[in-house]
């Protein structure tokens, strides 16, 4: 790859010096070219991370020939990124409202779920949320029953979290109280927990 060759997703990261072998040459003259072991572990950290959250492969590229040059066998001259350009997160965009629950920036994949996300994403919730508020359980389900949420638990006690269902909260229904797992609540259109729970599911649902 020539020196002074941008990314074209991400025009902080320069790809000059990369090598690797062409496998493949389409009809309008784009060339597929897979990168060498050698290559792939000198990229930087945060292109990877990138990548891997906006669901690109980072392990081949398609270039133009004007783009490409004969590698001579030489040891790589990859070119580094010298100003590492970061977005702000937006609270528009729903992966970026979790990002900011979990302490992490635009550059960063969303996080698996594990104990110590959900402890972060607990406490997150219990300053957040307004309680009591109503939600419906298993609104997945042909039955879902009508509940309200009345809390986390004490925040002086130890996390209420399950490892299989994740944080649980205390909800009332027909006169009993229940620790119910929070992410099989919905909670109704236009409510302002909507969306704090909304995201919640969303994150838990999709990486665990």
């Amino acid at each position: 790859m020539k020196h002074g060759v941008k990314d074209q997703d991400y025009p902080d990261m320069p790809i000059g010096g990369w090598a690797g072998s062409i496998v493949e040459v389409a009809d309008d003259g784009i060339y597929t070219v897979r990168w060498s072991d050698e290559t792939l572990a000198s990229i930087h950290p945060v292109f990877k991370q990138r990548c891997e959250k906006d669901g690109l492969e980072f392990d081949r590229y398609w270039l133009d020939e004007s783009d490409l040059e004969l590698d001579n066998g030489d040891p790589l001259d990859i070119e580094q990124p010298t100003k590492i350009t970061t977005k702000p997160l937006s609270p528009k965009n729903q992966d970026d409202r979790i990002r900011m629950v979990v302490r992490l920036t635009s550059n960063d994949p969303l996080p698996d779920v594990d104990h110590e996300t959900l402890e972060i994403y607990r406490e997150h919730l219990l300053k957040s949320l307004v309680f009591p508020f109503a939600a419906q359980y298993g609104a997945d389900y042909r039955s879902p029953v009508q509940v309200k949420v009345i809390g986390l638990g004490d925040p002086e006690d130890a996390p209420i979290i399950d490892e299989d269902y994740g944080i649980l909260c205390e909800a009332r229904s027909e006169g009993q109280i229940a620790n119910l797992p929070l992410g099989e609540l919905e909670v109704a259109k236009g409510k302002s927990n909507r969306q704090l729970v909304g995201d919640y599911c969303y994150w838990f649902h999709n990486w665990s």
